[in-house]
């Protein structure tokens, strides 16, 4: 098919460049815009000036923003080493040695419904062990295992890595947990900052769009 202008025009690819870079587009925008957890940055808590330390009997309390301390004990990072890439605070898992769980506030969720989880993910240098472990449970997965190897890190590049799970939300509310998987008695542990949830694009959505791609794509060739 050649345009006005006498160049071939190859209109089967044009239409699928445009739908792959319009599904990357959408999938990303699905991913990015709507965050669903509450002080996903750590933000709402006072300032933690270098760290505080959140946990039952603290003087600070177990409540710091969005999120509760259920047990152990946690470190609220303030200034205390580099901040993770997309700004905010962040949150090391093991606080005044021992082992820490945080739970979030609930959310609203459609049960059935696939979300992603994402979050950075580094590690205390402080002190070992090497690997710091970090179990999260969401929707229909419970305990997923993430490791951070911080050989070759420091606090002012503390090596930052992004992880994403994906679940299915099981109910209207669902509640996102994040607990040390190191010893109890450990205080340089798994650390996190830019939580994020957001839904996931259904493949009917995609198809939609892919429809009506294509349909645009038949009319301009007409119109050529």
């Amino acid at each position: 098919m050649l345009n006005p202008k006498g160049v071939e025009v190859n209109w089967k690819k044009v239409v699928f460049n445009v739908f792959l870079v319009a599904v990357g587009l959408l999938a990303v925008n699905g991913l990015a815009e709507a965050n669903l957890v509450s002080d996903g940055n750590f933000t709402l808590a006072p300032d933690p000036g270098t760290f505080t330390t959140y946990g039952p009997g603290y003087s600070a309390g177990s409540t710091f923003g969005g999120w509760t301390v259920t047990a152990g004990s946690i470190d609220l990072i303030g200034t205390y080493w580099q901040a993770p890439p997309n700004g905010g605070r962040s949150v090391d898992m093991d606080g005044d040695y021992q082992a820490g769980t945080i739970v979030g506030k609930s959310f609203t969720t459609i049960p059935g419904q696939t979300y992603a989880l994402t979050f950075y993910l580094a590690g205390n240098p402080d002190g070992g062990p090497t690997t710091k472990i970090l179990d999260v449970s969401v929707g229909n997965v419970s305990g997923d295992v993430f490791t951070f190897n911080d050989t070759g890190f420091d606090k002012s590049n503390m090596g930052w890595t992004r992880e994403q799970l994906i679940f299915t939300a099981t109910s209207g509310l669902t509640t996102l947990t994040f607990y040390s998987g190191d010893a109890t008695d450990n205080a340089f542990g798994a650390v996190i900052g830019n939580v994020d949830v957001s839904a996931v694009p259904e493949p009917a959505t995609l198809l939609l769009l892919g429809a009506g791609l294509v349909g645009l794509g038949l009319s301009r060739r007409k119109k050529a």
